[in-house]
């Protein structure tokens, strides 16, 4: 467990708020692991588990939050943390993680804040892994619950092996946005011999992106995924 400052909250979307931390000590992790936040609260320390967004190769750590009633470390941090305080970090965990020279190329299927641990991917593989090519089809529930999504597309705009479609599941689509979840026709066109396939999101998404992943042909081992609720 290490001591982390609070350096900068900002508003990313409606409903999700990034953390920028200041580490104490070195803090080592994987691209797509999550950590525990212990935060003392009315006297009462609570812990909350989170995915880190930011590589390992960056000087913090960077935790994007959605909001949520029933955690109480999420509703503290939503509600009453503030740049400068102290709390601890303890991470990273999970096996659901990225490291150089596990695949060919790679494709992340995001829905909603699953984009977390696969934005740590991102961040980590355009710098380490450049000649990895990564696609990211990423589906949020309307366009403003985009995570990320002017970095993601400035990283797009300079790096031409990484590419990114964003997909929405309610009402309308606006620009280059697409309609609908990310299904079969889809995921057709990003089938392709050497990659690994990183899925997070929903439950049921889970369930569903996997089952038609390995019904198209991709083999077990090629299907990455983590679920947290």
């Amino acid at each position: 467990m290490i001591a982390a400052t609070i350096t900068a909250i900002r508003q990313a979307t409606p409903t999700v708020k990034v953390f920028t931390f200041h580490i104490d000590a070195p803090f080592e992790f994987r691209p797509g692991q999550w950590l525990d936040c212990y935060v003392d609260i009315d006297g009462q320390q609570e812990v909350g588990g989170y995915s880190m967004t930011s590589s390992p190769l960056a000087d913090h750590v960077e935790l994007a939050i959605k909001y949520s009633e029933s955690n109480p470390v999420t509703r503290y941090l939503h509600g009453r943390a503030a740049v400068g305080e102290r709390l601890h970090l303890d991470g990273g965990y999970g096996e659901c993680y990225y490291e150089p020279g596990m695949a060919e190329s790679l494709v992340l299927i995001a829905g909603g804040i699953g984009l977390t641990p696969l934005m740590s991917i991102i961040r980590y593989a355009t710098v380490a892994t450049p000649d990895v090519p990564l696609t990211l089809l990423y589906a949020a529930t309307s366009p403003d619950e985009h995570l990320f999504r002017d970095e993601l597309e400035a990283t797009a705009a300079r790096d031409p092996r990484f590419r990114c479609e964003f997909f929405v599941t309610r009402g309308a689509p606006e620009g280059a946005l697409r309609g609908g979840h990310i299904d079969q026709a889809v995921l057709q066109a990003v089938i392709e011999p050497g990659a690994v396939y990183f899925v997070c999101g929903p439950g049921a998404m889970i369930d569903s992106t996997v089952d038609l992943l390995t019904r198209m042909g991709v083999p077990p081992e090629r299907i990455r995924f983590e679920r947290w609720w």
